[in-house]
């Protein structure tokens, strides 16, 4: 299961669940929700937690936050597709490869950390 922040592209979920990903998109059921809470949230339901902000680095590294894996996508409009490819690849190999990562996807690359 995954939790999309609240500023995740709508396109961009919407092909997600056309995938068959079952997604809670935060916009959706809890607009306004505390960066923190969102981690709380996905922490608890053991979700995968897809973002383009930022402040989910910082919060997790500053904080020293394990048991999720979060996908921080950084794009501009005319990169979207390759976005999408690339996020697609990714998540059919955290589906094995388990929690506890920090993934950057960018137009020239994913770059992932463990956490």
């Amino acid at each position: 299961m995954i939790l999309a922040d609240e500023g995740l592209n709508g396109n961009l979920v919407k092909a997600l669940r056309e995938d068959g990903y079952q997604i809670t998109w935060i916009q959706e059921t809890n607009a306004g929700m505390a960066d923190e809470d969102i981690i709380a949230l996905a922490r608890q339901e053991n979700q995968l937690l897809i973002t383009e902000d930022k402040d989910f680095g910082e919060w997790i590294f500053s904080h020293q936050l394990s048991g999720l894996t979060v996908i921080f996508l950084r794009y501009d409009k005319e990169d979207y597709d390759m976005i999408v490819s690339f996020l697609r690849t990714t998540l059919t190999t955290i589906e094995t490869d388990g929690k506890n990562e920090f993934i950057t996807i960018n137009k020239n690359k994913v770059r992932r950390r463990k956490i």
